[in-house]
């Protein structure tokens, strides 16, 4: 019989048909981590059962968070100076350009909707 091993909070995990235990800070799980496209997500409780925690989703959708960020403050920085430099047919007003710019630089995990993404900062329109 194959005996599954993980450390807490790790989604990594191993077989042993050997019967020589866990490692040290390894616990016995009662089966391998789940299969499937989320197989990663899984991680190890201290009850030896695999969940895909709070604290994993957020840290995944924190990635895309950062990431869409990233991209867009550049885009209002840039439209704020086509703005001021007389660019016509830009939609909003350039204190919009700002006060998005302003609302993306603030879009971090400090923010208490970060990362849901229905509540990302909203480009001028």
């Amino acid at each position: 019989m194959i005996r599954f091993y993980a450390m807490v909070g790790s989604n990594f995990f191993e077989g042993d048909e050997t019967d020589k235990g866990p490692d040290e800070g390894w616990i016995e799980m009662e089966g391998e981590r789940p299969q499937g496209d989320n197989s990663m997500d899984y991680t190890a409780q201290a009850d030896g059962t695999w969940a895909i925690t709070q604290e994993t989703l957020i840290a995944k959708l924190s990635v895309v968070e950062n990431a869409w960020r990233e991209q867009q403050m550049p885009i209002a920085q840039q439209t704020v100076t086509a703005i001021d430099f007389g660019e016509e047919g830009i939609l909003g007003s350039i204190e919009d350009w700002k006060l998005y710019w302003r609302a993306l630089r603030k879009w971090t995990v400090d923010n208490p909707d970060f990362p849901d993404m229905s509540k990302r900062p909203v480009q001028p329109a």
